[in-house]
């Protein structure tokens, strides 16, 4: 799975955008399907690479497994499935 992301340095360019201060910031975008989401970067904590994944019996399709992440273990949701997109 290629997970593609980019920081944006988003800076207000219209009247409208310099009254919304909260606008202007840095985003880590995604793709989602053909839908692009955002995320302000002081938000984001770290982007790993994908790392083996213990699947879980007993779990709906879109849970993938979990991984050990310095010692918590952490669910990997497939979002497209979770959201009914299609691949």
């Amino acid at each position: 799975m290629n997970l593609n992301v980019d920081v944006v340095n988003s800076a207000p360019t219209n009247s409208a955008a310099l009254k919304n201060a909260s606008a202007a910031g840095e985003y880590l975008t995604f793709l989602l399907g053909s839908e692009e989401y955002g995320l302000e970067i002081l938000k984001v904590q770290e982007i790993r690479g994908y790392d083996a994944v213990t699947q879980i019996a007993n779990t709906p399709s879109f849970i993938k497994g979990v991984v050990n992440l310095r010692g918590k273990i952490v669910p990997i949701v497939d979002m497209r499935i979770k959201f009914k997109f299609r691949i």
